[in-house]
């Protein structure tokens, strides 16, 4: 079956169809960029490892991050293989504090960036024997 040719190229078709083609290029390529545009990440986040020094990884380690001067505050602990993520946090600086049951304490500065992963990876150490008496 063959159509006439000034069917397909009529001005009244043709008139029609152009915002709607233009439309649809629109949408299409704002489809095709939407992906990117998921990626912006406001703020930042700290990955690690917490090992104890003579045992290997540490599991079940406290990871407290804190920035004093906006006095935002949250913890996580670290699972079977001694790592942990805090993800989505402001920029700025933070203080680590991270902890277990019979070991000491370790405090560390962080920096997080916007849409950058700060490395922290700590070692844990039993704390000094007592003196005898």
């Amino acid at each position: 079956m063959n159509f006439p040719h000034s069917f397909l190229f009529s001005r009244d078709l043709r008139r029609r169809t152009t915002p709607f083609t233009r439309l649809g290029l629109f949408l299409c390529f704002m489809c095709a960029l939407a992906p990117f545009s998921f990626a912006q990440a406001p703020g930042g986040s700290i990955i690690g490892t917490v090992t104890e020094k003579h045992a290997g990884p540490l599991a079940g380690a406290r990871v407290s991050v804190s920035n004093a001067r906006t006095g935002f505050t949250t913890s996580v602990s670290t699972d079977v293989n001694g790592q942990f993520t805090v993800e989505n946090l402001p920029l700025g600086a933070y203080k680590v504090a991270i902890s277990a049951n019979g070991l000491v304490t370790q405090e560390v500065t962080v920096t997080v960036k916007a849409a950058h992963k700060s490395k922290l990876n700590a070692s844990l150490k039993p704390p000094p024997p007592l003196p005898p008496k």
